[in-house]
């Protein structure tokens, strides 16, 4: 009776979740704690890595960023201009993930291995050889010019993120029962009402997932918009970039950088509240 009890605690102690817990926040801190806990020193300071120069902390940087002539002429425009490329490819990715991610609920084992297949194969390429393939393409068809830029950077971006709108919404897809779509038919519903009242409500989480997924990662990027526009269109991702290139910068790239964090946080939050368990993210 004992030696049962003795193995009924070790099994208790084993399911404990604690001891899986830790791991996680031991990596959580040192990949993100940590990183933002020094962005958000050097912003509210002058200490410059590149020099070791002495500690001043001071509210100069953010005054920089938001209250002088390069708040107008630099960094709200570069802020909006981020969003409104990001949301065209957003909105581009979203227009073409969600047939493809329908559609490939609907073909056979083999086919659907293999259109899974062509959506994955191009993230194992290097990213910069993808976009160094584009700003070739966009040369070779004469579409150089600064008039071309904003549709070159989109076009290159919806290549890049398209396979992250459409994955999380296929994983949604899939995984609603047809039973539910044959009760809708049952129900009076024509295909475009059953898709419209049944199908695109359940497949909501993956929308959103999807969305989020691409909408931040165009947000941020830098090297897409470098080599497609010429350095000639600035982003978000170039000012974080062009900061922490040279010296002395890193004070005001942090700040941008914090920027990018939050953004990143509130699109996580919101990824979870329409996926508690999580289920669509990759």
């Amino acid at each position: 009776m004992s030696e049962a009890l003795v193995q009924n605690k070790r099994t208790k102690k084993l399911k404990s979740p604690k001891s899986f817990v830790i791991p996680y926040l031991v990596w959580f801190s040192i990949l993100l704690v940590l990183p933002s806990l020094i962005l958000i020193f050097l912003s509210f300071s002058t200490y410059d890595f590149s020099v070791n120069s002495e500690i001043h902390f001071t509210l100069q940087n953010w005054r920089y960023v938001f209250g002088s002539s390069y708040s107008k002429n630099v960094f709200w425009p570069a802020i909006f201009r981020s969003f409104y490329i990001s949301f065209i490819v957003t909105v581009v990715c979203l227009l073409i993930g969600y047939p493809v991610a329908f559609f490939m609920t609907k073909m056979k084992a083999k086919w659907r291995a293999l259109m899974m297949a062509f959506l994955v194969l191009p993230l194992w390429c290097n990213q910069v050889l993808r976009i160094v393939s584009w700003r070739t393409i966009f040369e070779i068809l004469n579409m150089n010019y600064y008039k071309f830029y904003t549709f070159n950077i989109v076009i290159a971006m919806v290549s890049m993120y398209l396979p992250y709108m459409i994955l999380p919404i296929y994983t949604v897809l899939e995984k609603i029962d047809p039973k539910v779509i044959e009760a809708s038919y049952d129900l009076g519903c024509n295909n475009i009402q059953s898709f419209l009242r049944v199908t695109l409500p359940l497949s909501l989480g993956g929308i959103v997932s999807g969305f989020i997924m691409v909408f931040l990662p165009s947000l941020t990027t830098f090297e897409v918009s470098d080599a497609v526009s010429y350095n000639s269109v600035l982003l978000l991702g170039n000012l974080i970039y062009t900061r922490f290139q040279g010296t002395g910068g890193y004070n005001v790239g942090s700040i941008f950088s914090l920027i990018t964090v939050i953004f990143t946080m509130v699109g996580f939050v919101l990824i979870l509240r329409v996926d508690k368990e999580g289920e669509t993210l990759i």
